[in-house]
């Protein structure tokens, strides 16, 4: 539990860093890593992910769109919607930011057998599952 408790502290600070480089603050900058994680994501989608109202995060991708961190593009399958995807901009600025931590990360696996990695993996896949949970329970009780 401690380790988990110290990731968490590290990654808060990782995630106010890159806040910083990017300009943003931390809602703005999670909406850009969902966008970033699924490629093309449509505003609804991203509302529901962030847990925000479709007019908040429409304000979201306004700043966004403005920092020239995402696109808005009209949704190929339907005409009168659209989908988001991040631009070259956040492509960028995600390298310089997160690529080192990227590299590590895979190197650091790299030097882990494979059932050793599966066994990380269930168990973060879990406590995720886990977390999702209790936010959920969370939200029916104080009625959000």
């Amino acid at each position: 539990m401690s380790e988990l408790r110290a990731l968490s502290t590290v990654q808060d600070r990782l995630d106010q860093y890159a806040a910083q480089r990017f300009g943003l603050n931390r809602t703005d900058l999670r909406a850009l890593d969902l966008v970033g994680q699924a490629e093309v994501l449509s505003p609804t989608a991203l509302a529901e992910a962030l847990g925000l109202s479709t007019g908040a995060t429409s304000t979201v991708l306004d700043r966004l769109e403005a920092a020239g961190y995402v696109r808005r593009e009209p949704d190929p399958v339907h005409r009168r919607r659209t989908v988001v995807r991040m631009a070259p901009r956040a492509h960028e600025m995600s390298e310089a930011v997160f690529g080192p931590v990227l590299r590590g990360t895979l190197d650091q696996a790299a030097a882990q057998p494979d059932a050793a990695l599966t066994a990380v993996a269930d168990f973060l896949a879990g406590h995720r599952e886990l977390l999702n949970r209790c936010l959920a329970a969370a939200r029916e009780d104080d009625g959000s």
